[in-house]
């Protein structure tokens, strides 16, 4: 008879633990379903951005404008001696603007987006790792104390 009582009390703690064990999961899941959702949101919209070439078209905007600028400050000095210096600073500005308009060309913000991901993937991925070891380990202590 008391045979019984210990049997049903096991089961009823196996079946309190694995409720907890599936309480847990779920909210691992939510929050790693809401960091998901959140980054795939960022992750579509630099994608979108760097597909639309709206930071292509605002970096060759940027980029005309300095030439401009550049242009304007090398015709003034054309004259004295801060010709070189106009020069100098004039292809500083062109290759200051090249290289955003290739990383907005070529999509950079979206592999670093991409990278975050996984990250946050694994970190999810650890944390459930974590709580499976806690719960094997204390399933593991209660069946070793019997």
């Amino acid at each position: 008879m008391e045979e019984n009582k210990n049997t049903e009390q096991d089961a009823t703690k196996k079946n309190s633990l694995l409720d907890k064990a599936e309480e847990v999961a779920g909210k691992i899941s939510e929050k790693a379903g809401e960091v998901w959702d959140k980054t795939k949101h960022e992750t579509e919209e630099a994608w979108n951005k760097a597909k639309n070439s709206e930071l292509a078209g605002k970096a060759k905007v940027k980029l005309e404008g300095l030439k401009e600028d550049a242009k304007n400050l090398y015709d003034q000095a054309k004259s004295g001696e801060l010709t070189d210096k106009a020069k100098v600073k004039l292809e500083e500005l062109k290759e200051d603007a090249k290289h955003l308009y290739e990383q907005a060309k070529s999509g950079e913000l979206t592999d670093k987006a991409k990278i975050k991901l996984e990250g946050l993937k694994e970190d999810a991925k650890e944390l459930w790792n974590k709580v499976v070891d806690k719960l094997d380990t204390e399933d593991n202590k209660k069946e070793d104390s019997k």
